[in-house]
C-alpha cells in the first residue's frame, strides 16, 4: 500500500511538473511573440517616417527648383525688355541724329543756292 501511494505521488509530482513546464514554455513564447510583434511595429514606424521625411525633402526640393526657374526666367525676361527699350532708344536716338543732319545739309544747300543766285 505504501509503494501504492508513493508510486501515485509520484505520478501526481510529475504532472504537477509537466503542467509547470507546460506554462513555463507558454508564457515564454507569448513574451516571444510580443517582443516579435514590438520589434516589428518599431520597424514599421521608422520606416513610414523615413519615407515621410524623404518625400518631404523631394516635395521641398522640387517647390525650389520650381521658384529658382520662375526667378531666373522673371529676371531673363526683365533683361530682355531692358535691353529692347534700350535698343529703341538707340534708335530713336540715331534717327534724331540722322534727321538733324540732314535738315543741316538741307539748310546749307539752300543758303549755298541763295548764296550763289545774290
Amino acid at each position: 500500500q505504501q509503494a501504492q501511494a508513493e508510486e501515485t505521488t509520484r505520478k501526481q509530482q510529475q504532472l504537477e511538473a509537466e503542467e509547470a513546464t507546460r506554462k513555463q514554455q507558454q508564457a515564454q513564447e507569448e513574451a516571444t511573440r510580443k517582443q516579435q510583434q514590438l520589434e516589428a511595429e518599431e520597424a514599421t514606424r521608422k520606416q513610414q517616417q523615413l519615407e515621410a521625411e524623404e518625400a518631404t525633402r523631394k516635395q521641398q526640393q522640387l517647390e525650389a527648383e520650381e521658384a529658382t526657374r520662375k526667378q531666373q526666367q522673371l529676371e531673363a525676361e526683365e533683361a530682355t525688355r531692358k535691353q529692347q527699350q534700350a535698343q529703341e532708344e538707340a534708335t530713336r536716338k540715331q534717327q534724331r541724329k540722322q534727321q538733324q543732319a540732314q535738315a543741316e545739309e538741307a539748310t546749307r544747300k539752300q543758303q549755298q543756292l541763295e548764296a550763289e543766285e545774290a
